[in-house]
């Protein structure tokens, strides 16, 4: 033991507790949790006091039976609880300001959840403490040492949650840049899917084969849309966290591709969500993730995108030591699947100790790699249908009143023909259960649609004609949004068309929930409030061939045109009467905007994203074009609503924001959205423009924000049409130029900048001129300096 700690202990809980009553003469509520805290600290300090004058009895410590594990724990314990106390006194600490101490006497530091967590571990230190105390090493029983060796365990446990707690509060801005997306509401839903006694025969068997092997190090899972696989991958993650948590030396990280979530999608989201969750337990691996961090600049808007190389580095160092499970499910829903495909194999290559396990419906060049495993799920997963039968006909308050025999029949049928599709079969259950009689249960079992796609078909007929439109607009909105929507955004966007001036409470469905009863089940609400299609086969379905030429042809939907469609709804929206006021004066308004109009934010940040998506034709260049010509009006007008909506301005932003709209050209965003015919339209319309106006809140010009989002056939543009690549953007300092030196150490590569930089262009004309006149001047110094 190290007296200096324990004295040290004594003169920190001293501290805590002044602070504590400090601080509790100036709160007004909160007076029982201060109390049982300062309790608490009392009787810490008293035991503190009590063994720090037991230091000298050096031998009956070092003879003890447990001196061995005294020594290390006792240094971790006193570590732990000074850790707490400094975290307490941090906490409680009076703010130098007046305006702050007049805010703490308004409100207590402390939740009352944060008050138990306090209470728990002084009360875990405290008696962790006595008992050593007590613990003479000749009488001390052996339940005594059972009893400080489990309280130890505890007091580990509880120091490696406080330490990964710190070390999530202190990354969490890194986090939120290399993670934006979290998988979690993902895999709640998927979980909730799962059902007992399904699913063994692959977590006893393939799942156990595929960790213990060394050469196969991938897996993927392969099955059509319907078969289960994203329920059976949510099993798999949660069987290998039930593994970690009983000892076995795994680290587990997963993550959902989704349809309805754009920023799911991208590669690098995913490998930062892996790390993310991987940094919980193995803290170092951000080292090198917040060196780049730390480097950049400080605001997000100019923070680059994480590289992938560092992503995986990062991996490989937690793969050092321990066995890492990477699972990422419905990887063919990423749009960079090629690349996050190859990189997460990659991954499997570098390390002996990584494995990778993938879902997908797609077959993919990789998958005739003989260092990857595939299973087809189809067929496979029989048993787990016969199982989820069972449970529907045992739980379902209809289905379980019929007679056995009735039972039997139901079971027999649709096991015969699920053909592997869960979906089919739970929508087959679905229509049973929705029957009055058992007539009728009777008659549906025997004109049950034979496929999945004619269940869907059968669905769509069943909605009625005059809600078509608004379940096909709301179908389509689900199966091509970038970001999960609510039902409010919902409601608003399927009662816009092309010819629509305004939007008003008459306009708006009744009940706002009848979206979901108009269709009929395609259609779900989440725990948060986002919709969602019911099942990622209704896409599959509403986009393929065969719905085309049958009798829901109606309901068709053509991801070629979806963007263009989507981009044009947006701006439909943008440009109603309803925001024709402008970039707004008062401060208070632009939340109000975001509250009374809630699809404003999805039309504000998305449109571009839509029109980058798809090809310019001049239906679309006309409505962009009118949508920029709304600058002319008072407060520019519908751009300047935009323009206010997509810089998120706050009553504290509201004076500098307006200035920015007030001042930045169309051309900036046309450039930095990589709208390459606008453009050209803009320069053409406007020769005398100034093409290196700052733009945006940080004043960047055109040509730095389109190379720094790789949009280079705009830059080839303003570049020939003069456009100065050497100006440094105020946000990082550093200039076009700068990005293509940083080419050997970024993935996505600027290396596309060296040709477009390499053309002669005006600036380099102007450089050259430039550089002849100082040179010229510095011959007239030489000149004046040798006469």
């Amino acid at each position: 033991m190290d007296p200096i700690s324990i004295v040290g202990l004594v003169i920190e809980t001293s501290h805590a507790l002044s602070s504590l009553i400090r601080y509790a003469k100036a709160v007004q509520t909160a007076k029982s949790e201060v109390r049982k805290l300062t309790e608490e600290l009392f009787a810490l300090k008293g035991i503190l006091e009590h063994l720090a004058a037991q230091i000298d009895d050096i031998p009956k410590w070092q003879g003890s039976e447990i001196s061995q594990f005294d020594q290390d724990v006792m240094a971790r314990v006193l570590h732990t609880t000074n850790e707490f106390l400094q975290s307490l006194l941090m906490d409680l600490e009076v703010s130098e300001t007046k305006f702050k101490r007049l805010k703490q006497t308004l409100k207590w530091p402390f939740t009352q959840t944060e008050v138990s967590e306090h209470l728990i571990r002084l009360e875990r230190v405290k008696s962790w403490l006595i008992l050593v105390l007590i613990a003479d090493h000749k009488s001390v029983e052996r339940e005594m040492q059972h009893e400080i060796r489990d309280l130890t365990n505890t007091l580990k446990e509880d120091l490696q949650i406080r330490v990964q707690e710190r070390n999530k509060l202190a990354n969490r801005e890194l986090l939120q840049w290399i993670a934006p997306v979290n998988p979690e509401s993902s895999h709640l839903r998927a979980s909730k899917r799962h059902r007992n006694g399904t699913g063994r025969w692959f977590v006893d068997g393939h799942l156990k084969t595929f960790l213990d092997q060394d050469e196969r190090r991938a897996f993927f899972l392969l099955g059509k849309s319907g078969t289960g696989k994203t329920t059976l991958f949510a099993q798999v993650a949660n069987e290998l966290t039930y593994m970690a948590s009983q000892g076995q030396s795994i680290y587990l990280a997963y993550f959902y591709c989704t349809i309805s979530d754009f920023a799911s999608q991208d590669a690098r989201n995913v490998l930062g969500s892996l790390v993310a969750q991987l940094s919980g337990t193995v803290p170092s691996i951000l080292d090198e993730v917040r060196s780049i961090y730390n480097k950049g600049p400080k605001n997000q808007a100019h923070r680059f995108p994480i590289e992938l190389p560092v992503l995986e580095a990062a991996i490989v160092k937690s793969a050092e030591k321990t066995k890492v499970v990477l699972l990422v499910d419905a990887i063919n829903e990423s749009h960079d699947m090629q690349l996050l495909e190859a990189s997460l194999l990659k991954l499997a290559s570098l390390s002996a100790n990584i494995r990778v396990l993938m879902t997908t419906t797609n077959t993919m060049s990789s998958i005739k790699n003989d260092n990857v495993s595939v299973l087809n799920i189809i067929g496979k997963s029989r048993g787990d249908i016969d199982a989820f039968v069972k449970y529907r006909l045992e739980a379902d308050d209809t289905l379980r009143t019929l007679a056995p025999e009735f039972q039997a029949e139901i079971e027999h049928t649709l096991c015969r023909n699920a053909d592997g599709s869960f979906r089919w079969v739970q929508l087959s259950l679905d229509n049973l259960s929705a029957q009055r009689s058992v007539r009728a249960m009777r008659q549906a079992l025997k004109n049950l649609p034979s496929t999945l796609r004619e269940t869907y078909a059968d669905m769509l007929e069943r909605i009625a004609p005059d809600d078509w439109e608004i379940a096909r607009k709301a179908l389509f909105w689900l199966s091509f949004t970038k970001l999960p929507l609510n039902l409010r955004c919902l409601n608003e966007i399927v009662v816009v068309d092309e010819t629509s001036m305004t939007l008003d409470e008459d306009m708006m469905l009744v009940p706002p929930h009848i979206l979901l009863e108009i269709c009929q089940g395609l259609i779900t609400e989440d725990l948060h409030g986002c919709l969602n299609l019911a099942h990622a086969s209704v896409k599959d379905f509403l986009t393929s061939d065969w719905i085309r030429s049958s009798r829901v042809q109606y309901f068709a939907l053509d991801p070629k045109t979806a963007d263009l469609k989507a981009m044009r709804s947006c701006l439909t929206y943008l440009c109603l009467d309803n925001f024709a006021q402008g970039y707004l004066a008062c401060p208070e308004n632009p939340a109000k905007l975001r509250e009374d109009h809630p699809f404003m934010s999805y039309a504000a940040n998305f449109w571009p994203q839509h029109g980058g998506a798809c090809g310019f034709g001049d239906p679309k260049q006309d409505m962009v074009h009118k949508f920029f010509a709304t600058r002319s009006l008072p407060g520019r007008g519908n751009y300047g609503t935009w323009m206010q909506m997509l810089l998120q301005t706050t009553a504290g932003s509201n004076t500098n924001d307006a200035v920015a709209i007030d001042k930045t050209h169309p051309l900036y965003y046309a450039a930095s959205f990589g709208m390459v015919p606008v453009v050209e339209s803009i320069l053409a319309s406007e020769p005398d423009i100034d093409i290196n106006a700052p733009g945006g809140r940080i004043g960047a010009t055109a040509v730095w924000i389109a190379s720094l989002r790789f949009n280079f056939e705009v830059v080839d543009i303003l570049l020939r049409a003069g456009a100065d690549p050497s100006i440094r953007d105020p946000g990082s300092g550093l200039n076009v130029l700068d990005l293509l030196r940083m080419v050997p150490t970024r993935h996505r590569s600027y290396e596309g900048l060296r040709p477009i930089l390499a053309r002669p262009a005006p600036w380099k004309v102007l450089q050259r001129e430039e550089a002849r006149k100082r040179i010229e001047s510095y011959k007239q110094i030489g000149s004046q300096l040798n006469s």
